[in-house]
């Protein structure tokens, strides 16, 4: 093939490192035994960073398909650690809440996400930790600027 092969560039580490932090979550969420899916996990994290949201925007914030969404709002609904409530200012609408039974898992969440972070970053010094992060929030904003920018076509 004449065509050069390319560097790994920032876009396949970025690739990759998501799929190991993903695989090494897997792994931390069983260390500390949730007895959850990641999927699951992802789900009620993001429901306690935002609660009260509507299915569709958690979903869109989730980067998730609402029906994939779907099931993981099931299976925690069944477990008792959310709970589906009619928004007021739309029937049809519901609005995704923790229940207490929530506390303790949210905390091996935490500890099993704190684990992950730490053995990601622990070579890279703090004050770099910072600069590392905002620069991946620099990426994610001008990816999210390009798919704004296609909805609003």
């Amino acid at each position: 093939m004449s065509v050069p092969l390319p560097g790994v560039g920032v876009t396949m580490l970025v690739v990759d490192l998501a799929r190991l932090i993903r695989r090494r979550f897997e792994a931390a969420l069983s260390e500390v035994d949730t007895g959850l899916t990641v999927g699951e996990a992802r789900t009620l994290f993001y429901v306690w960073r935002s609660p009260g949201q509507r299915q569709a925007v958690l979903a869109e914030n989730m980067y998730v398909e609402p029906m994939t969404l779907v099931g993981y709002l099931d299976s925690l609904e069944a477990a008792g650690l959310i709970k589906r409530c009619s928004d007021p200012t739309d029937k049809r609408a519901k609005l995704i809440k923790l229940t207490p039974q929530a506390d303790p898992l949210l905390e091996r969440i935490g500890l099993a996400l704190h684990s992950v972070r730490s053995q990601a970053v622990e070579e890279i010094p703090r004050d770099k930790q910072h600069v590392l992060e905002d620069l991946l929030q620099t990426m994610k904003d001008s990816l999210l600027q390009e798919v704004s920018r296609g909805k609003q076509k």
